[in-house]
């Protein structure tokens, strides 16, 4: 198993809109409409998030600042010239695509179904059919209709997923694991320069990680999943 843990408040948001975007893409395929229920909830969440700041300024910063280390990256006698020279293109395509797209989400926040049902997701047992009778409605039209309005509704965050998932892989990719031990169960190290810290252990070891810190110092403690007590902790961890 691999656990990612953000060090800094952006990697976290965009740890946290890769994971809804997973959700909402399962969940489109689905052909029960509670599977799109389901979607709903996603798309409610990647809403608020897009609306607390200007996310778009901060990708294309970001992808500034990957193609920068990859200029450094080439630098190096085992670097691949040609895949550098591919990603680097692939920044410079999307950022420009997207300092040119509209406001990612700007659909969701127009539409009338949707912004007349976001509230009640909110609302424990809050989606029967006498709270929302105009989903209930949508719902039951076909799922040749339902699925190519909802990706429709997405249709302009595709950008920033491309740029998200990009990210997040380079981000990945520059980290290399490396075997630690953590002496009954705790750990701690520095992470200069990091955006995320990766922690790779097997599930048959009985226990989980959690992490404190910011960006230039972390804490892990490893948690038993069961009562048993937990004595050291082999594992494996990369910075990226």
């Amino acid at each position: 198993m691999i656990y990612d843990f953000p060090l800094n408040e952006k990697s976290r948001t965009y740890l946290r809109l890769e994971t809804l975007f997973a959700q909402i893409r399962d969940n489109l395929e689905a052909e029960q409409a509670w599977g799109h229920i389901a979607c709903f909830k996603a798309i409610f969440d990647l809403q608020e998030l897009l609306e607390r700041g200007d996310l778009r300024a901060d990708l294309i910063k970001d992808l500034e600042r990957l193609g920068q280390r990859l200029t450094r990256w080439a630098a190096l006698p085992e670097a691949d010239l040609e895949q550098i020279d591919h990603m680097q293109t692939e920044i410079v395509t999307l950022s420009r695509q997207l300092l040119n797209s509209p406001r990612p989400g700007a659909r969701l926040k127009e539409d009338r179904l949707l912004g007349s049902i976001r509230q009640r997701f909110s609302i424990p047992g809050g989606l029967c059919a006498f709270d929302v009778p105009q989903l209930h409605h949508w719902l039951a039209q076909p799922l040749s209709l339902r699925q190519p309005q909802m990706q429709n509704w997405l249709a302009d965050i595709g950008l920033m997923i491309e740029a998200i998932t990009l990210l997040l892989r380079l981000w990945r990719e520059s980290g290399s694991f490396g075997d630690k031990v953590a002496s009954n169960g705790f750990y701690q190290d520095v992470a200069d320069g990091a955006e995320l810290i990766r922690i790779k252990l097997e599930h048959s070891q009985g226990c989980y990680p959690t992490l404190s810190g910011h960006k230039n110092r972390f804490a892990l403690r490893f948690l038993p999943a069961t009562e048993q007590a937990l004595g050291d902790v082999q594992f494996q961890l990369a910075c990226c």
